[in-house]
């Protein structure tokens, strides 16, 4: 490869894959985004499309190629929350012509389902067979099978790499360079609030056979949709709503720089936490790498990684049920010790042998041997598996919401209006 063309390309960094490896990724990602995305667009929504494809595609290689996952993560994330809100709002106004539920959309189950009380609603509906949840059984079902499908792919990887609601916080827990309140490893209780949380939500639920959770508690209301204001207890519910959206989402990831509301509030992020072992992947720290800075547990924004264990006489950070496998511990570490790997690998080589056997051989074919077998090792990694799975998953919320909002922002250009009628 020339000077020029090498110069095009990032550097790979530590965490980072060959060339190969990150074309052979990105290409195959791409032939499902393009399917997802671009083929059946039309019109502007075609060009809306391209777009989001280019965004999607460039984030995935750069993470690939320079192994700054927490980074390139980050903006994909935070553009799947920022995209999904206005094309969700858009077309509650143009169906509804407001964002307020009324008594009709309620009693008549017509209202989107959202994932945050999967596991408030199980509880109910596993006592009295009734979810209190007014949505329609296609939206229930079809938010199961992308909620479950990934659970099993990415467990609770699900609320730093697709919940389109975590992007808030994510976001806002990274505009400020230093904390203006220290919490840390110390403070480490403060994430079993959201198991608390769930459980009071899901007893109340059972108790009142009622969303409460959603009645009452959930900070992302005034960016979605939310019950008619006409009474007392609905200015109080609706208060109720702006204050935790901008203590918990805004103001709190702010000052602290740790993920607040997705870490102490969310009963979704609690209930991903007790399945999170049924994926493949787990965060493994090398324990012959880390020198025991503890660096790693200062930054994590969910504070999961605090339990030190003694090993060698160095103190190495525990990874914990609520670890969203965001890479912020991958990007901190001095040392690289951090990565993903399989819960069967313990974060081993699968070709490690193979290479090894090939390393005192000479020759033509041997060579070519050890790139193949080194690029199979690479794409076969559980930190290259993850990612992908990671990306194609948010990338399921961008072909809908994300594309559906790009569109609209061509169309106020063009023709002056967000909304389509």
């Amino acid at each position: 490869m020339s000077a020029k063309v090498r110069a095009f390309f990032p550097a790979r960094g530590a965490l980072g894959f060959s060339l190969p490896a990150s074309f052979l990724l990105t290409l195959s990602l791409g032939i499902w985004c393009y399917m997802f995305i671009v083929a059946r667009s039309t019109g502007t929504a075609r060009i809306a499309a391209w777009i989001v494809f280019s965004g999607i595609m460039s984030l995935f290689f750069l993470l690939l190629r320079t192994g700054q996952v927490s980074k390139y993560r980050r903006v994909f994330f935070v553009a799947i929350a920022l995209l999904f809100f206005p094309e969700f709002i858009a077309q509650l106004l143009e169906t509804r012509g407001t964002m307020m539920l009324g008594a009709g959309e309620i009693l008549n189950n017509d209202t989107p389902y959202c994932h945050i009380v999967t596991g408030v609603v199980f509880l109910p509906w596993l006592v009295t067979g009734k979810v209190v949840f007014p949505a329609g059984t296609g939206a229930i079902a079809s938010m199961l099978i992308i909620w479950g499908t990934a659970t099993l792919a990415i467990g609770r990887g699900w609320c730093s790499w697709a919940c389109f609601y975590g992007g808030w916080d994510d976001g806002m827990s990274r505009l400020a360079r230093k904390s203006r309140l220290k919490i840390g490893p110390a403070n480490k209780k403060i994430r079993y609030f959201g198991f608390a949380m769930l459980a009071f939500v899901a007893l109340a639920s059972l108790g009142t056979l009622a969303s409460v959770y959603c009645d009452w508690l959930c900070p992302f209301k005034i960016v979605t949709e939310f019950g008619a204001v006409d009474s007392l207890r609905s200015y109080a519910a609706f208060l109720m709503f702006v204050l935790l959206f901008f203590g918990l989402v805004i103001v709190l990831p702010f000052l602290t720089r740790k993920r607040f509301q997705c870490m102490s509030f969310c009963p979704m992020g609690a209930f991903q936490s007790l399945l999170g072992k049924l994926n493949l992947y787990r965060l493994r720290i090398d324990k012959d790498k880390c020198i025991g800075c503890r660096i790693c547990s200062e930054a994590c924004p969910t504070l999961s990684l605090s339990l030190p264990e003694e090993s060698g006489g160095k103190r190495i950070p525990i990874v914990t049920s609520t670890c969203t496998r965001c890479g912020e511990c991958m990007t901190a570490c001095p040392n690289n010790a951090i990565s993903f790997g399989y819960v069967f690998c313990r974060g081993k080589s699968l070709f490690g042998g193979w290479r090894e056997r090939l390393e005192g051989r000479k020759g033509a074919a041997a060579a070519a041997l050890r790139r193949i077998t080194g690029t199979l090792d690479e794409l076969l990694s559980a930190h290259a598996l993850f990612v992908y799975s990671g990306f194609f998953i948010g990338m399921a919320f961008l072909s809908a919401f994300g594309t559906g909002t790009v569109n609209r922002l061509i169309r106020l250009v063009i023709n002056g209006s967000f909304l389509l009628r």
